[in-house]
């Protein structure tokens, strides 16, 4: 397929990134830890040892790992959850809100 061909079905273009992720829910205030895979405009996917249900709204805190960046705090509405060893998860989904 050439280039001219390929047409992004995406709203944003994907980044990859490696950084910590914490996650909370904000029913239970209940924190976990994760692994940013990748980011862009409007979603982004980790790998964290919690399968969360589809739809779940969570709050996501994304660091920069040389701290130059100012850390992503978002509301994330879950959209994909793959096993994808023992107890590891990737989780997917959309950002509705940046604060």
């Amino acid at each position: 397929m050439s280039d001219d061909a390929y047409e992004e079905k995406r709203n944003f273009i994907r980044m990859l990134i490696d950084t910590n992720v914490t996650i909370t829910d904000p029913e239970t205030k209940e924190s976990f830890q994760g692994n940013s895979h990748n980011l862009s405009g409007d979603g982004v996917m980790f790998i964290t040892d919690k399968a969360f249900d589809i739809n779940k709204k969570l709050k996501v805190n994304i660091n920069s790992e040389s701290g130059e960046l100012p850390p992503l705090t978002a509301v994330f509405e879950v959209k994909r959850v793959k096993e994808i060893s023992g107890e590891k998860f990737e989780v997917g989904g959309m950002i509705t809100d940046v604060k």
